[in-house]
């Protein structure tokens, strides 16, 4: 395990806070400094005023370090690994330096709706049998414009049976619910079930999304909290279209072998069809977001202006 160092940012000691927070945003973050202070700005412009935020620098080199220095907010901690982890390892550091009864994992390159804190706090206050919440996402290209509205939670909107959920995983043949910063979970629930297991980069969130339904029931927000950046140069634009379909359908079958869920043959065919059509829009998408960014990188040039140097660079981990 790397060393951690731990400075929290803006104020002396003094005006700290000592009260555990009703949420933590947890933000992990490497070679962020493309994104990360659109990222804080809207963390730090939410209208709920009970929430910590978690930063762990995981050991960058590009000026993310400069970025949380100057960040002048008592409700930030900014810690830095002495040494670059794995990514999944990354998250878990985060949320295991959160003090909130209930976890948000952002990513350097994510944003929130102002009320998207109070929204999804309220719905584990009310419903203690809920140990998932989550809310329809905008997805947008690495300079911010929209790519796709108010995506995910397909068949899984308001208050739903874990059963249910997983059986729609394996049916849509993607992830459903939505990435980390769609989510809001339980601190106690994330650390009886293991937190962010390395599966695989691809699918370690869905995998953590499942175990936490193993725990009770999942509630869906039917209006659009938060934005996730479809970036060129993210793990998942990284990866193999080959290599995530197969790892979604391996991930789909041993769903389906658990008998909990439930999950029937026609359930795992159905998913099987749906794997390629949605394997070939993400494909697609990620394809546009970076036509988009080299545009934008050959207009900046043409226009006399030094294109962003991190274009591309990798915010997940």
């Amino acid at each position: 395990m790397a060393t951690i160092t731990s400075r929290p940012v803006a104020a002396p000691a003094s005006r700290e806070r000592t009260a555990r927070p009703a949420v933590s945003i947890c933000i992990p973050a490497y070679q962020a400094r493309r994104h990360l202070r659109a990222t804080l700005d809207s963390v730090l412009a939410q209208d709920s005023s009970d929430f910590e935020v978690v930063v762990i620098d995981n050991n960058s080199s590009d000026g993310t370090g400069q970025i949380l220095e100057g960040v002048a907010d008592p409700r930030v901690r900014v810690l830095r690994n002495a040494e670059t982890v794995p990514m999944m390892d990354n998250f878990n550091i985060a949320v295991r330096h959160s003090r909130g009864r209930y976890v948000k994992v952002v990513c350097a390159d994510d944003t929130l709706t102002p009320d998207c804190v109070r929204v999804q706090a309220a719905v584990l206050d009310a419903m203690p049998t809920v140990s998932l919440v989550s809310a329809r996402t905008d997805f947008i290209d690495d300079g911010g414009e929209m790519m796709r509205p108010d995506r995910g939670l397909p068949g899984i909107v308001g208050l739903q049976p874990a059963d249910h959920v997983v059986r729609r995983i394996v049916r849509s043949g993607t992830n459903p619910i939505g990435p980390p910063v769609a989510a809001m979970f339980r601190r106690a629930d994330f650390d009886r079930c293991g937190g962010f297991h390395p599966v695989t980069s691809f699918l370690s969130e869905l995998d953590l999304w499942v175990r936490l339904l193993n725990r009770g029931e999942f509630f869906g927000v039917p209006t659009t909290l938060a934005a996730f950046r479809i970036a060129s140069g993210s793990t998942t634009a990284l990866t193999s279209a080959r290599s995530q379909l197969r790892q979604q359908l391996g991930f789909s079958g041993r769903l389906a072998d658990d008998v909990r869920w439930n999950i029937t043959t026609a359930d795992v065919l159905y998913g099987r069809l749906r794997s390629y059509d949605m394997q070939l829009r993400r494909t697609g998408l990620y394809a546009l977001s970076n036509l988009r960014n080299r545009r934008r990188c050959a207009a900046a040039r043409t226009a006399g202006e030094e294109p962003d140097s991190d274009a591309g660079a990798p915010d997940r981990s």
